[in-house]
């Protein structure tokens, strides 16, 4: 049996070509024993976009007109590492939120608005940059450890339906959210 380190993790073709079972196991793998850095990040970027383009989403391809739909993929209970593939539809957006210490945004297809905003006190945030994300695409954030205020934005589906794959260092849910201060 091949060993698991995280060359091989990088360098194979496929995981699961029927599915997603294995990509959590598999990032689990990259991100064990390892500090949040941008490393750590680069690395994680490129696997989610290596597995998304040999395994397009359309197992999620279950829309709401009211709100995106979170399919969790994975959660490690022992570290708080969680991925989470979420379908969007035209006009769905999240509310003015941030994440834990790594938040990272990996776009599987579709066409998405991207507002990043700074804190302005009292739950307040100024937006201060909009980016238009055409699929496929990826980045990340980090932010500090233990506080859940890193990366604050909001995210709308611009196109007509996507997907999109989230990584957090700890339970996204946990993410501070603001109100937009003009």
């Amino acid at each position: 049996m091949k060993e698991t380190t995280l060359e091989n993790v990088l360098q194979e073709p496929s995981l699961d070509a029927q599915g997603y079972d294995g990509i959590f196991t598999a990032l689990m793998e990259i991100v064990r024993g390892r500090v949040i850095d941008d490393a750590l990040g680069d690395d994680i970027e490129r696997y989610i976009l290596r597995y998304l383009a040999e395994n397009p989403p359309h197992a999620f391809d279950t829309f709401s007109d009211k709100s995106y739909l979170r399919n969790y993929i994975g959660r490690d209970t022992a570290t708080g590492w969680e991925a989470i593939m979420m379908s969007w539809r035209e006009g769905n957006t999240t509310s003015i939120h941030a994440h834990p210490q790594f938040a990272g945004y990996h776009f599987a297809d579709g066409r998405f608005r991207v507002e990043i905003f700074e804190p302005a006190g009292n739950d307040n945030a100024r937006r201060i940059r909009d980016l238009t994300v055409t699929a496929p695409c990826a980045f990340h954030a980090i932010g500090k450890a233990g506080a859940f205020d890193n990366h604050i934005h909001r995210i709308t589906c611009l196109g007509p339906t996507g997907h999109s794959l989230h990584v957090y260092s700890d339970d996204a849910k946990k993410g501070k959210v603001y109100t937009e201060m003009a």
